[in-house]
């Protein structure tokens, strides 16, 4: 039997890849087509019984026994990362919050990317979700409000999902109370809305001597209260819902503090390009004397001024926290690699969560 000579067969091997470049892009470009056509059509990405008979149809296609399942794995890598790019393509124009149509993110999202498709999630493990699973471009999230303070369940997000911080938008939340239309003021006896909604409106809700009940976010809260036809009941929420769920605004701007300001993350899968001014971090620091003093010491010097150091219990480890540390400046290749090393001795976890810049509310 004639040995062909290593480099022969090597040179045959780089030809069959250049082939199989070509019919790569070439699929993948179909698969874009299949991706568009979808979209116009309103058909879902994941078609289970048409990947059945992809995988048949390639075995089939294998002369040799031994190679008809290896065939079928290899597909069906191919039809994943298809789906994936599939997913991309539908998710460029789509942004995901969590609530309804009405509540604070989704105004938010609107004003953010005004000319987006906005995509309703029910919760903020769903707007993570959207996101990584690129069937939304970017998550709008409320991180920190300026007087009920962190919410803990986004922290426990950019812990749990491998995302990034795009930007941040610091919007100004005016409160009202809505009530059904033939309601007065002086029938209210309960009210409905987001527990810092209810928080950053204590003062006058304890004025009005009312019970509270809190709802997954505001704009659930109106459309319960518009539901129930019942006048002693309102919710808290933006003025938009008065019209939205045909209720009435009983009283506007009831927040204790007139600058009552939501700062909103912008989660992306991937890392913004754009140069920031601001940048962030996820920490846990080891359980020796002075390792978060350390790890701050880190911080400052590679250059970032720490305005923000917020911390949340770590779940599944008790009385053990990770902290989000935000900072002035930013990092990039060498420094930022150099900065997670001299991290490591005092951090069991340390994530880099990319770059941003902060927006303002006249800014949007």
């Amino acid at each position: 039997m004639i040995v062909k000579e290593l480099n022969e067969i090597r040179k045959e091997i780089d030809a069959i890849d250049d082939q199989l470049a070509a019919l790569f892009e070439a699929r993948l470009n179909l698969v874009l087509d299949v991706a568009r056509y979808k979209d116009a059509h309103g058909l879902p990405v994941f078609d289970e019984s048409r990947e059945k008979i992809v995988l048949e149809k390639g075995k089939d296609r294998i002369q040799n026994p031994e190679f008809k399942e290896d065939f079928a794995t290899w597909l069906q890598q191919l039809m994943d990362l298809a789906k994936k790019q599939e997913r991309e393509l539908l998710s460029l124009n789509t942004v995901a919050y969590c609530g309804v149509e009405g509540a604070f993110a989704h105004s938010a999202a609107g004003r953010l990317f005004p000319y987006a498709n906005l995509k309703s999630c029910s919760s903020f493990g769903k707007v993570f979700k959207a996101v990584t699973r690129h069937e939304a471009q970017y998550g709008v999230l409320p991180l920190e409000n300026s007087n009920s303070g962190l919410v803990g369940e986004v922290l426990d997000g950019l812990m749990n999902y491998p995302v990034f911080i795009d930007q941040v938008a610091d919007v100004r939340i005016k409160q009202c109370l809505l009530g059904l239309e033939e309601a007065e003021l002086s029938d209210i006896q309960w009210v409905y809305s987001k527990d810092q909604a209810l928080w950053q409106s204590k003062d006058f809700l304890d004025a009005l001597h009312v019970q509270t009940v809190p709802y997954p976010n505001t704009a659930m809260a109106a459309q319960y209260v518009a539901q129930t036809g019942d006048k002693t009941k309102a919710a808290i929420g933006a003025k938009e819902n008065a019209q939205l769920y045909g209720l009435k605004v009983l009283a506007e701007n009831i927040e204790s503090d007139s600058s009552n300001t939501t700062r909103f993350l912008v989660i992306s899968a991937h890392e913004n390009t754009e140069p920031g001014d601001h940048c962030g971090l996820l920490i846990s620091v080891n359980s020796t004397v002075g390792s978060l003093a350390k790890a701050i010491n880190v911080i400052s010097a590679f250059g970032l001024n720490m305005d923000s150091l917020q911390s949340r219990p770590r779940k599944g480890h008790p009385f053990e926290y990770f902290f989000y540390v935000q900072a002035e400046g930013d990092l990039k290749g060498q420094n930022l690699e150099a900065c997670m090393q001299a991290l490591g001795p005092v951090c069991t976890i340390r994530r880099w969560l990319g770059s941003f810049s902060i927006r303002k509310d006249e800014e949007l």
